[in-house]
């Protein structure tokens, strides 16, 4: 192998190192746009010391390691090394959904969560860590990165 063929495949090697990089959000601080989520916006603008929205009601706790408060189920989202934990979320159709994502665990491109069918694309970052959204639809739907790894499931049954 000559020299010009060696240093073809390094050039080639960088470049697909700096990509993954690149489109895992590693280096890339602040190039990942978050969709706004249904009500999180204003929820976050408001200053309101109850973010839920939820008065009153009781809280329960579930399987998938969220709780539940009257109409709103909250998740802590983290990544465990090899998928979102936890690894299912499962709600009522109608349930408004808070996901709380830890940044210490969602970092790379674990840090961007997705949930395609709810038009939801968050990157995890301190102090703005949450998803809201009610879940309307009901089925199965992958909750994944930017590189569609994280393996996640959001499961809606019908109420």
């Amino acid at each position: 192998m000559n020299s010009t063929t060696k240093a073809a495949i390094g050039i080639i090697i960088v470049a697909v190192i700096a990509i993954h990089i690149l489109h895992c959000g590693g280096i890339a601080t602040g190039s990942v746009q978050n969709t706004p989520t249904t009500g999180a916006a204003a929820l976050q603008q408001s200053g309101s010391p109850n973010p839920t929205g939820v008065i009153g009601g009781n809280t329960s706790n579930s399987t998938d390691g969220g709780t539940e408060t009257g109409q709103t189920k909250t998740i802590k989202l983290s990544y465990d090394g090899s998928q979102y934990s936890p690894a299912e979320i499962r709600v009522k159709q109608g349930t408004k959904v808070r996901i709380e994502g830890d940044p210490t665990t969602l970092q790379g491109c674990m840090l961007v969560v997705n949930i395609d069918t709810y038009g939801i694309s968050k990157a995890i970052r301190s102090g703005d860590n949450v998803i809201e959204f009610t879940a309307d639809r009901v089925g199965t739907f992958p909750i994944h990165c930017n590189m569609g790894i994280g393996n996640g499931k959001l499961i809606v049954e019908s109420s």
